[in-house]
């Protein structure tokens, strides 16, 4: 059962309203994001593009520009490098696009002057490699920009600058540091220039951007530095968005800008492939952070997880509007087998999980038969069921000798900072890499169950540890959710990583239907009372839920409830206002984060 509590930002929420002036409500929700300030709150209610900063911050930027204006200049031809998820193949557009427009107005031919290359999820792995790195170099590429990838490639990088290319690296992965001399310093590839916010020495002074956020910047510098206008590169924020996203960096500061202002584009004037791939999924509502997140995102990654990821670049680069519609339809045919895929590799796992006496601290599971693109995505679904950091390992390819190899994701929990724990052991693994809440690896496969055994024993997880807790903003009445409430919702999006929808909670909820829905009847829709306002409701992924209330509650309440009797048992309930469309009309809905028989909330 998770722990709620409500969150105590009550004199920070005071002196905020005190100097904006807005209603105690919106005070609060601000306050419990860390806004403090009027200018805060005015930059976080009215983001514009006077809220980047300028890109020249990057220490190197100047001369990453410089290197690459001289290649255009001089005729020579780029090779981008992208990375086959959502972020790198935003990423690779946003480059793709920018550079070849300018090659256009130099009079070059666009497709010679800039070209990309994307590594295959199986045979390539994870970014930058010699492949890519030869394959340039038997194509007479000058120079080779990374996107979303390159600040850890030191094999491949060394490679490059043996056969005579130059790279710039453009990423926004954690940089490995290593100790001499009794000194920390950060390990960086050889390159002509890096931008990477995360590294102490780039000079940036927002550290929290996306792969396609980190490109965005690289365009917007190359653009400033010509003299042209800000909004020459605006329809390139439609990109930056969806990365930014559906890679799940908070979105706070520049990214909130990023995200807030990509939306907007999205919306007012959608790219083809974007338009294309919301039609074939039936969707014809505003794009909000939900639809990128939901709809976009996995339509656009299911070609890097099953097929290439050039089908996702190619849907934004496409010119052609039969051809447009060719690529987005296979899209959406992919991720419907990608969703087909995953849900068979959750429903393995998770009887897998069930199958053992007693959970581990650090679920570690080894599913053979499952796609290695989908380790990620299991991996997720089952830490979010148990609350217990997950690693899924599925069979890859063996090394050059002959020996066994697996490659594995892991997804972790608030307190458990997955990329630090198993970097302790870093010379034991083929490969690794990520950060605080997800990582990937490989390893021999006879080391798997030796590594479980450590990461276990060193986890140091307890019982509160491996309690969900759920911060609810404000205790407020369902009585009060009406428009003034969701206006200032509205206004508070977009939602996201550090930004997240508020969380309400209400008690002694008398239930006026209980029932479930849905093709696999795992959708819950209740009617609540609240003193005599109805509002309606609904749980998703409702059956373990379930479940757990049937065990917690009065014996035969869940299945009478069901089975449309009324009994005299109230819920207390976590919960977010939406808007419900249905046949042009909107109307309020809660979604239900969470649910049980009455009890109350505790104050943090």
């Amino acid at each position: 059962m998770a722990d709620w509590y409500i969150k105590n930002h009550r004199q920070e929420a005071k002196r905020l309203k005190e100097e904006t002036g807005m209603s105690s409500l919106a005070s609060l929700l601000l306050a419990n994001r860390g806004i403090r300030t009027y200018e805060e709150a005015k930059t976080y209610f009215s983001p514009d593009l006077s809220g980047l900063h300028d890109p020249y911050l990057f220490k190197q930027m100047e001369l990453a520009v410089s290197a690459i204006m001289d290649t255009l200049s001089s005729g020579l031809p780029i090779r981008i490098i992208g990375d086959y998820d959502q972020d790198g193949v935003a990423a690779t557009t946003i480059l793709v696009k920018g550079l070849r427009s300018l090659a256009r107005e130099m009079g070059e031919d666009p497709f010679r002057a800039v070209s990309y290359a994307i590594p295959d999820r199986i045979t390539d792995g994870y970014g930058i490699n010699r492949r890519l790195v030869d394959q340039a170099k038997e194509e007479g590429v000058a120079l080779i920009i990374t996107c979303d990838n390159g600040i850890a490639a030191f094999d491949a990088l060394d490679h490059a600058r043996e056969v005579g290319i130059p790279v710039i690296i453009t990423d926004h992965h954690q940089i490995e540091e290593v100790e001499e001399g009794g000194e920390v310093r950060e390990k960086v590839p050889p390159c002509l220039a890096f931008l990477n916010p995360h590294s102490k020495e780039s000079g940036y002074p927002f550290p929290d951007l996306c792969g396609a956020g980190v490109a965005f910047k690289l365009i917007q510098a190359i653009y400033q530095g010509l003299g042209e206008d800000p909004a020459r590169i605006r329809p390139l924020l439609a990109y930056a968005c969806l990365g930014t996203i559906c890679d799940v960096v908070p979105l706070q500061g520049e990214n909130r800008v990023l995200a807030s202002l990509g939306l907007a584009v999205i919306n007012e004037s959608p790219d083809p492939g974007i338009s294309a791939l919301l039609r074939y999924n039936s969707w014809d509502k505003e794009v909000d952070t939900y639809v990128v997140g939901f709809i976009i995102g996995p339509a656009i990654n299911s070609s890097g997880r099953l097929m290439t990821a050039r089908l996702g670049v190619e849907l934004f680069l496409e010119e052609d509007p039969e051809t447009i519609d060719a690529y987005a339809e296979e899209l959406v045919a992919l991720n419907n087998e990608r969703k087909e895929m995953t849900r068979a590799g959750v429903e393995k796992a998770t009887n897998l999980v069930r199958s053992k006496n007693d959970l581990d601290q650090v679920l570690v599971l080894y599913l053979p038969e499952v796609h290695e693109s989908l380790c990620g995505l299991i991996a997720g679904r089952i830490k979010d069921l148990f609350y217990r950091p997950c690693l899924v390992f599925t069979d890859a390819e063996e090394d050059g000798e002959g020996e066994a190899l697996v490659k594995g994701s892991g997804r972790s929990i608030e307190a458990y900072n997955i990329f630090e724990a198993l970097d302790r052991h870093r010379e034991d693994y083929v490969a690794f890499g990520g950060h605080a809440m997800a990582c990937g690896m490989s390893l021999y496969k006879k080391d798997l169950d030796r590594m479980g055994k450590i990461w276990n024993q060193e986890a140091g997880l307890g019982p509160e540890d491996l309690t969900p807790r759920i911060g609810l903003d404000v205790a407020l009445p369902l009585s009060m959710v009406k428009a003034p409430v969701m206006r200032i919702l509205d206004h508070m999006a977009p939602f996201g990583a550090n930004n997240p929808k508020p969380i309400f909670g209400a008690k002694n909820l008398n239930v006026r239907q209980f029932r479930l829905v849905g093709k696999n009847k795992t959708v819950l829709q209740v009617r609540f009372d609240d003193q005599g306002t109805l509002v309606n409701g609904v749980l998703f992924q409702a059956d373990e839920k379930l479940k757990s209330l049937a065990q917690e509650g009065p014996e035969g309440a869940i299945d009478d409830l069901l089975a449309g009797k009324d009994l005299p048992v109230t819920f207390d309930i976590c919960y977010q206002p939406g808007w419900n469309e249905f046949q042009g009309k909107k109307t309020i809905q809660i979604k239900l984060v969470d649910i049980r028989f009455s009890q109350g909330f505790s104050r943090s």
